[in-house]
């Protein structure tokens, strides 16, 4: 028996359907990964798994019973839990206190019993071979290790179905393993597993199955995951076949960024690179190695505590970061939504935010002109979107991300610095950002680009600067090297 099973699950939001007649089912001790696009309907589908949303059509069953209408507190009780990307943790509370929020053990006198709570808390994590401790405060602990607490949560609730979308969109790769490691180990115990990841790769080193979804309908679910190729995936979740960008060989461009032995305490030190025109460069390394620390000291939002950074010759160290901006260095930060963009503006908005000089009459911004530079961008970057009018928290990542650049690129610079510039973005918009990177080194720009995506950094990169715990341990072209070279100079 199938612990779900799902069958002509129909959904609609305002006439549009959002899922039509899927099919799917999950066994106990599986990994069925939910694969497609952003918009294919993921998000609605495990939605209704978890009782946030109600189906409009279709059979639902969880361990053979029959649901009319799932809401959250009963999927619970049924053994439904949710891992969302944004972890549902409290920060400043204790790994315990998180595990057994609103269940805590109470002494005699009814106020919570510490002890007990840590012992128990303790007594859990040794049993999931989870290597944190009870006491650690949530907000201390990384990335990896909050997803971590996250899961110990989840199964001290006896969970039985753990809906897990984009794990490990901030993991290294070591805590990447870690978290595989103790799924595996649930996998053992009869738990089953709803993975969802735009990451193929992991797919291929985690699932049983596969099922994709594409515009809201089953296209295919894949029971033999070794003899499925990466671009057959892809070809199913698109409907087409993708053709992946690669650069060119090393440029021999003219120097446009030179670092000479810049340091920022506690984060990097002595690092020394030169930047061309016409180039991507890479930079390699685990997270917390100092890869986006280097970034923000580039585009002239922290200040380094020796060395010095020049830009066409012209030495920028200790200026404003407004300099820096004048004279066409940008970032675009892996926490876009919160740095890059103001979500709660308009797309034309956004695009306009950074060049209201250009769109101006003295004063007064020029509405119409505004208008007509973002419907540039739009097609020539080819947003989707409902209008430009469209709230920017509306759009898929992917869409956001190209927002986010077509920002700089209406201010005309000419250093792009990116960080995780298509984390969380679907395969499709991944291979479009992909290419906007390499028109712009065509033209002339450049790029340094901070990535965790080998395959990004191997395909989108001349040169890689490879980290290890705020020092250089390498600097590599990238036609001679490999993957593996690089991941061993970055653990060090």
């Amino acid at each position: 028996m199938s612990l779900v099973e799902i069958r002509h699950l129909y959904k609609s939001f305002s006439g549009v359907n959002v899922l039509t007649d899927v099919d799917f089912d999950l066994q106990a001790g599986e990994v069925h990964a939910l694969v497609g696009e952003n918009g294919a309907g993921k998000s609605t589908f495990i939605k209704i798994l978890s009782g946030a949303y109600l189906r409009d059509r279709g059979t639902l069953s969880i361990d053979g019973q029959p649901l009319q209408n799932l809401n959250p507190e009963l999927a619970q009780q049924l053994g439904v839990v949710t891992i969302y990307q944004d972890r549902n943790l409290v920060p400043y509370l204790s790994v315990a206190e998180n595990i057994l929020i609103a269940d805590e053990p109470l002494g005699s006198v009814g106020a919570i019993s510490w002890r007990q709570l840590y012992r128990r808390a303790d007594e859990i994590l040794t049993a999931l071979e989870i290597p944190l401790h009870a006491r650690w405060i949530v907000a201390n602990l990384s990335a990896g290790e909050q997803q971590l607490a996250e899961i110990a949560k989840a199964l001290y609730k006896k969970a039985k179905i753990v809906i897990m979308d984009e794990p490990t969109a901030s993991l290294t790769r070591v805590e990447i393993v870690h978290l595989f490691n103790l799924i595996r180990n649930m996998k053992q115990r009869g738990v089953a597993f709803i993975y969802i990841s735009h990451r193929l790769e992991e797919i291929f080193g985690i699932a049983d199955r596969v099922s994709v979804l594409r515009d809201g309908r089953n296209a295919g679910t894949f029971t033999d995951v070794r003899s499925l190729t990466k671009e057959a995936l892809i070809k199913v979740m698109v409907g087409e076949e993708v053709r992946f960008t690669r650069i060119g060989k090393d440029t021999e461009g003219e120097a446009l960024l030179e670092a000479e032995r810049i340091s920022r305490r506690k984060y990097f030190s002595d690092l020394s690179f030169t930047v061309r025109k016409g180039e991507i460069l890479g930079i390699a390394g685990m997270v917390g190695s100092g890869r986006s620390d280097v970034l923000r000291c580039l585009a002239g939002l922290e200040e380094l505590d020796a060395g010095r950074i020049a830009f066409r010759g012209e030495e920028l160290t200790g200026k404003p970061f407004r300099d820096y901006m004048r004279r066409g260095i940008c970032l675009s930060p892996a926490e876009r939504d919160s740095r890059g963009l103001v979500s709660i503006m308009s797309v034309a908005q956004n695009i306009s935010l950074a060049s209201l000089k250009k769109i101006s009459l003295g004063p007064v911004l020029n509405l119409g002109h505004e208008r007509k530079v973002a419907l540039s961008f739009v097609d020539r970057l080819n947003i989707v979107l409902r209008n430009i009018s469209q709230e920017v928290q509306y759009l898929s990542g992917g869409n956001r991300q190209k927002v986010m650049l077509a920002k700089w690129l209406c201010l005309g610079m000419e250093l792009f610095l990116m960080d995780e510039p298509t984390q969380g973005v679907d395969v499709g918009a991944r291979e479009e950002i992909h290419e906007i990177m390499k028109d712009l080194v065509e033209q002339g720009k450049a790029i340094v680009m901070v990535t965790s995506d080998l395959d990004e950094l191997m395909n989108m990169s001349h040169r890689i600067l490879v980290m290890n715990k705020g020092r250089a341990t390498a600097l590599l072209k990238t036609p001679e090297t490999s993957q593996e070279e690089v991941l061993s100079f970055a653990i060090g």
